[in-house]
């Protein structure tokens, strides 16, 4: 097992004072995300619910760093990653909400994993979609979780064994993507997910509907070991930055409802008579 340096667990959690700043007046970058959601809803954060003392507050965007380690076999890839949360805002680009106790008394965190396939792109980079993708979001409550590289996987590797989970989310029926631009060792990534939250930790508007859609974006600050298809990735390593944001799902209004069970009635008076008349010879 090879454990990330402090470094470089430093370094990423440091990416928030510089690449995170930029990133976070960016929208979504990479083009493969066709559902049309806003991503702008606002959500209750209540760190008492991991039994920090902090007040409970509202925010719209987190942004957060990440290592990932990625597989390519011909044009199908494997990658798992790890990425620290490090501040809230209001607004892309806006200043980070204070007093949040992220980084002092708590940290947030993510683990995931996709796999999917690889395309060139126009420009001869490589772009890449998600057919699988999963993540859960744990509260570090002594600030020692670590990332390490194991079997070829990123994985917690100290300091989890108190750790709470938050959220988790799947693919579900949203998509997601990735390009790696050539000769820039840099690239983007966007994707979509179902989030379902746990233990109270996260709420609010985002969240009330029971059926919520999270979103990473973001891009790629190093890529190193990649190669273009067919070739494959040797343990490829990408650091990058981004923000994340919640969407509730739309709820269709009554007049539709209404309409659509007037449908549905309607269908239901085809008589068992038009219905001869249709197969009659």
């Amino acid at each position: 097992m090879k454990l990330l340096s402090n470094s470089s667990k430093h370094l990423m959690a440091g990416a928030f004072v510089a690449a995170g700043l930029i990133l976070s007046s960016s929208t979504a970058l990479a083009s493969h995300i066709p559902s049309g959601l806003s991503f702008a809803e606002e959500f209750t954060v209540n760190p008492g619910a991991v039994g920090e003392a902090n007040a409970s507050f509202n925010a719209r965007y987190i942004d957060f760093s990440y290592t990932a380690e990625v597989d390519q076999t011909g044009f199908t890839f494997a990658e798992t990653g790890g990425g620290f949360f490090g501040t809230f805002r209001n607004s892309l680009g806006g200043a980070p909400i204070l007093g949040t106790g992220l980084g002092v008394n708590y940290q947030l965190y993510a683990l995931f994993s996709g796999n999917g396939t690889t395309a060139m792109a126009p420009g001869s980079g490589v772009d890449g979609t998600f057919t699988g993708f999963s993540v859960d979001f744990f509260v570090d409550l002594s600030l020692d979780t670590a990332f390490g590289l194991s079997g070829g996987s990123i994985v917690t590797t100290a300091g989890a064994g108190e750790d709470i989970k938050v959220l988790s989310g799947v693919l579900g029926s949203h998509s997601g993507g990735f390009h790696v631009f050539p000769g820039l060792a840099a690239g983007d990534f966007n994707v979509e997910f179902d989030a379902t939250p746990v233990g109270g930790f996260f709420g609010g508007t985002a969240f009330a509907g029971g059926s919520t859609v999270g979103d990473f974006n973001g891009v790629n600050t190093s890529v190193t070991g990649v190669a273009l298809p067919p070739n494959n990735f040797t343990d490829a390593i990408i650091i990058g930055s981004g923000n994340t944001s919640f969407s509730p799902v739309p709820v269709p209004e009554p007049g539709i409802l209404f309409l659509l069970g007037i449908g549905l009635v309607g269908m239901g008076f085809v008589s068992p008579r038009a219905k001869e008349k249709q197969f009659a010879v």
